[in-house]
């Protein structure tokens, strides 16, 4: 049960932090756009990854995150504080995902802004990733 519950934890990070790379790409990339049919377009789509995939992997995510966590009994032994930032981390992104799903509907939207959001999703996830696979304190 535990190699499945791994597997299913990795393979669901995976598409939350591809998915919601995508997405904040695709906000920056539907700013260089001019027609509105075609903005209408991209928006909705976003909408729709958004909300049948982006939410319900992140679900997948978080419950076999905690579920490994907890059979392992990572929460309360010592030695493991960088899976209290990681999941500090994990709020962060969650944050900006909640960001990223007003910027789909956000049509007044700046570039400075968007790309903060990208940005920000890449630096977290990236950290995220270096705790998990060295765990360092």
């Amino acid at each position: 049960m535990y190699n499945f519950s791994l597997t299913l934890h990795v393979v669901a990070v995976m598409l939350v932090i591809g998915t919601l790379f995508v997405q904040s790409l695709t906000v920056v990339f539907r700013l260089r756009l001019s027609e509105q049919a075609q903005i209408e377009g991209v928006q909705w789509i976003q909408r729709r990854v958004h909300q049948l995939i982006y939410y319900p992997i992140l679900l997948i995510a978080v419950s076999s995150g905690v579920y490994l966590a907890m059979l392992q009994e990572r929460i309360t032994t010592p030695g493991n504080g960088w899976l209290h930032v990681k999941v500090t981390l994990l709020l962060i992104l969650i944050v900006f995902g909640f960001l990223n799903g007003r910027q789909i509907s956000n049509d007044n939207l700046r570039k400075p802004q968007a790309l903060l959001v990208h940005i920000g999703v890449f630096l977290i996830s990236a950290v995220m990733i270096f705790l998990a696979q060295v765990k360092p304190f």
